[in-house]
């Protein structure tokens, strides 16, 4: 069995006619949250930085929209840039059984190939589906020791996603997306350690380059290995020792896992959201004021602390990766969309008195999904909850316009309202889409 060959031709033949209405509603909601959180991060530091690299760089003319700043520059600039500023606020889709944000380098690779191609919408949704089914089988395969290890998941399994994505839209044979598996396989790479700075939306840029660039070798003819995901190949061996390849196959076709897809409400670490939403539950069900609080007694899966334990973040960005800090945050506002995890609010004193009030205790049985929280007041009176399945998991699901009310939250930084609108109606009906160039026009400055 040549696994590599298999997924090959799933994702050759994927249609997004042949779809369950349920999974093509899933790659509309994935592309408008994509756009969403993408805008929301054209102004920050990073972005402007790799920008102005970019413009000094720029020598292949204008062939793809870069989100938000209103210039065009290579397909592989924009598929860099636009995947650094998905994944820049920390707010992108995530599928936590495999830790791994899937769009944040799957979409800028495949729109900005589909814009100079001027692919359909149909061929959007089936280039989004087939890519999250490649990134998020594999992860299943690779299991969770290597994350553990340090690695991080969206780095290494975004380029693969993007390369299937960005294959599907070229329409090359199955061995021609076999190299390109191959190839981005092969540079697949990036460690946790970067984790609160701009290297770890810089490793979602990377990816989506990385992986366009592999499909658009092995649409000229590059050569590769021929089965780098087998048993015998070497990226399941080099990155652990407990390689399920059966679970890249298994009820392929079949199964959509990007039905498993978690869009998030809240602007951080998705370790730290059953925190955050039970306790806003708490406090909007029983109108608590910060000042009211004695004691805070959060209880979470151990690896939420281990990699969300930061106490004294510094800024804004570092806070995403604080349980302490966005409980606090939540407590306080009320919400934690991306506006809330800035660096005055993160200095707040207010923050600080309240992460002295809360006590954080890891749980084995808990699974990462789950918080037991106890809020306790100065009158004695407690409150407690127990989340299961925070708002935005795939249990419990955001709907499209809940996606669209996010989008437009993170728009409004970016583009008139007028064509956000326009952007929402248009990922609405994405099949009727004739032309990906139509999209990337409308979300750009004028």
């Amino acid at each position: 069995m040549n696994c590599t060959e298999e997924l090959s031709r799933f994702i050759v033949n994927a249609r997004a006619e042949d779809f369950p209405a349920e999974v093509c509603e899933a790659a509309k909601k994935s592309l408008l949250d994509w756009i969403g959180v993408t805008l929301g991060a054209m102004n920050e530091q990073g972005t402007l930085i790799l920008l102005e690299l970019v413009k000094e760089m720029m020598k292949g003319g204008e062939q793809s929209t870069v989100l938000g700043h209103g210039f065009k520059t290579t397909t592989l600039n924009a598929a860099l840039l636009n995947g650094m500023m998905a994944h820049a606020l920390d707010y992108d889709d995530a599928h936590s059984g495999v830790r791994t944000h899937p769009s944040a380098p799957m979409i800028p690779a495949l729109l900005s190939i589909g814009e100079f191609l001027g692919a359909s919408g149909p061929d959007l949704i089936a280039a989004i589906v087939a890519g999250f089914d490649v990134t998020i089988r594999l992860g299943y395969a690779l299991g969770r020791e290597w994350y553990e290890k340090g690695w991080h998941a969206t780095s290494v399994l975004g380029r693969i996603g993007a390369a299937a994505a960005a294959s599907r839209l070229l329409k090359i044979d199955s061995g021609e997306t076999s190299v390109a598996l191959g190839l981005a396989a092969t540079q697949a790479g990036g460690l946790r350690d970067v984790f609160g700075t701009m290297s770890k939306p810089f490793h979602a840029g990377k990816a989506a380059m990385d992986g366009l660039l592999s499909a658009l070798l092995a649409q000229k003819g590059f050569s590769g290995p021929s089965d780098i995901f087998g048993q015998e190949g070497g990226f399941g061996r080099v990155f652990t020792e407990k390689y399920e390849l059966e679970a890249v196959l298994r009820r392929l076709g079949v199964d959509y896992l990007i039905l498993e897809n978690n869009f998030k409400p809240y602007a951080a670490c998705l370790l730290t959201h059953p925190v955050i939403d039970g306790l806003i539950t708490l406090r909007t069900k029983h109108r608590l004021e910060p000042e009211s609080i004695k004691e805070v007694n959060i209880r979470v899966a151990p690896w939420a602390l281990k990699v969300a334990g930061n106490l004294a973040p510094r800024d804004g960005t570092e806070a995403k990766f604080s349980v302490a800090v966005a409980a606090a945050l939540a407590l306080i506002h009320g919400r934690a969309v991306d506006g809330v995890f800035s660096d005055a609010n993160v200095r707040d004193p207010r923050i600080k008195a309240l992460v002295n009030k809360i006590s954080m205790t890891p749980v084995a049985e808990l699974e990462e999904t789950e918080a037991m929280l106890q809020v306790v007041l100065h009158d004695g009176r407690p409150f407690a909850i127990h989340v299961v399945t925070p708002k935005g998991d795939p249990r419990n699901p955001l709907s499209f316009d809940e996606v669209a009310e996010k989008m437009r939250d993170l728009a409004r930084k970016a583009l008139p309202a007028r064509t956000v609108e326009k952007i929402i109606e248009t990922v609405r009906g994405l099949e009727k889409l004739g032309n990906a160039a139509q999209l990337a026009r409308l979300c750009t400055r004028h």
